[in-house]
C-alpha cells in the first residue's frame, strides 16, 4: 500500500442482493465520494483499490470454537446492542459444500454448527476468499457498520437498520460526521432490486472506517494482528 502521505483510492463495500455497493473516492477528496454498484467483486478489484474494507467475514478458522474466530468474540463483545448481527463465521472446510446440509456436517466436525445466515453469505464470503490469496491485490479488511455507528454516536445505537427509524438515526449520524447529505438524499430510497437503504447506508458507514485507516486512525478488533491458515489477516478495522 502507498504511504500515508500520498493519495489513496480507498472504498467502503457492502454486499447487496444485486451484488456489491461501494462508497468511494481518493484520499485527497473524501468530500465528494461516488457511488457504485458492482455484480462480482471482480469488478471491485478491477478498479485498484488501495484500501477496502467490506462487511464479509475476512479470514477463516478451520477448527471453530464457541464465539466464533477471536474477531467475532471481540466484535460482538464491544457492541452495545444489536449483538446478533455479528454471527459465528464458517470452517474453511465446509466453504465448498453445496448445499446448507452438507455445510452445516462439516461444520459441526469441525467445531459448532452453521447458522442459516452464514450459509445464505457463502457465495459472497467465498468470492472475497478468491481475491484474498492473490499476491498482488489491493488491502482489503473486514469492517462491521453496526460498530462503526455506534463510534460514531459515542453510545449505543438502540435502532434497528432495516426500520425507518434507524435508516433516519444512522443517517443523521453519517451527516454529523462529516458525510454531505444530497449525497445521500441521491441514492437514497431508489426502488431496485440491486440493494436496500440499509445497503447503501452500511457501505457509506464503510467508507467513513477507510478513510480512518487510510489516516491510521481506526480501531483495530483484535488489536493484534491474526493469521488463518492461508495467512490471511483477520481483523477488523473500524
Amino acid at each position: 500500500m502507498k504511504e500515508n502521505n500520498q493519495n489513496k483510492l480507498i472504498a467502503g463495500i457492502d454486499g447487496s442482493k444485486g451484488g456489491w455497493v461501494c462508497v468511494s473516492s481518493d484520499t485527497n477528496n473524501t468530500k465528494k465520494p461516488k457511488f457504485d454498484i458492482f455484480n462480482k467483486f471482480e469488478e471491485v478489484i478491477e478498479r485498484k483499490f488501495d484500501l477496502i474494507l467490506v462487511d464479509m467475514p475476512i479470514g477463516l478458522d478451520k477448527k471453530l470454537y464457541k464465539g466464533g474466530r477471536v474477531v467475532d468474540r471481540e466484535a460482538r463483545g464491544m457492541l452495545l446492542k444489536n449483538k446478533s448481527s455479528i454471527f459465528n463465521s464458517p470452517s474453511r472446510m465446509a466453504l465448498n459444500a453445496k448445499e446448507y446440509q452438507e455445510a452445516n456436517i462439516i461444520n459441526k466436525a469441525h467445531g459448532m454448527g452453521l447458522s442459516k445466515q452464514s450459509w445464505f453469505l457463502f457465495k459472497k464470503i467465498k468470492e472475497v476468499d478468491n481475491f484474498l490469496k492473490i499476491k498482488d491485490r489491493p488491502k482489503i479488511f473486514e469492517s462491521h457498520p453496526e460498530i462503526i455507528f455506534q463510534v460514531m454516536k459515542g453510545e449505543a445505537v438502540e435502532t434497528k437498520k432495516s426500520t425507518p427509524e434507524g435508516i433516519k438515526e444512522r443517517i443523521n449520524l453519517l451527516v454529523k460526521n462529516g458525510f454531505d447529505k444530497k449525497f445521500i438524499n441521491k441514492f437514497i430510497n431508489q426502488k431496485n432490486s440491486f440493494y436496500k437503504n440499509d445497503d447503501f447506508i452500511d457501505s457509506c458507514s464503510l467508507f467513513w472506517s477507510a478513510i480512518r485507516a487510510a489516516k491510521g486512525q481506526e480501531i483495530n478488533i483484535p488489536d493484534k494482528k491474526i493469521k488463518d491458515d492461508e495467512g490471511i489477516i483477520m481483523q477488523m478495522k473500524i
